[in-house]
């Protein structure tokens, strides 16, 4: 395992390193959904049951995260699915899986 994860060879496992070789422990009790559920608790700060596309762009944005506001008008659309100007919880996890 070590030698999976020691990226630059040197016998050390710094940190990042460290990080990855923990992301590559599964845990069956944790799915991609219950993960996703996590994140979207996260963005849903007044835990109202959704997020609204100014929400969605702070949290982007707080992340570092590069931002235009067509990507965020994309994803909207794309998850938004009873055009209501918000995610639910399940408008995201579907969006972030990518399933229609």
């Amino acid at each position: 395992m070590v030698s999976k994860v020691d990226i630059n060879n040197d016998g050390i496992i710094d940190i990042c390193e460290f990080i990855r070789m923990m992301s590559l422990q599964r845990n069956p009790l944790i799915t991609p959904e219950s993960q996703l559920q996590d994140v979207f608790r996260t963005f849903d700060r007044e835990a109202s049951g959704f997020i609204t596309r100014d929400v969605l762009r702070q949290v982007l944005l707080s992340l570092a995260h590069p931002v235009t506001e067509e990507w965020i008008d994309e994803l909207m659309k794309k998850g938004d699915r009873r055009k209501e100007g918000r995610l639910t919880r399940a408008d995201f996890i579907r969006m972030m899986m990518n399933k229609k």
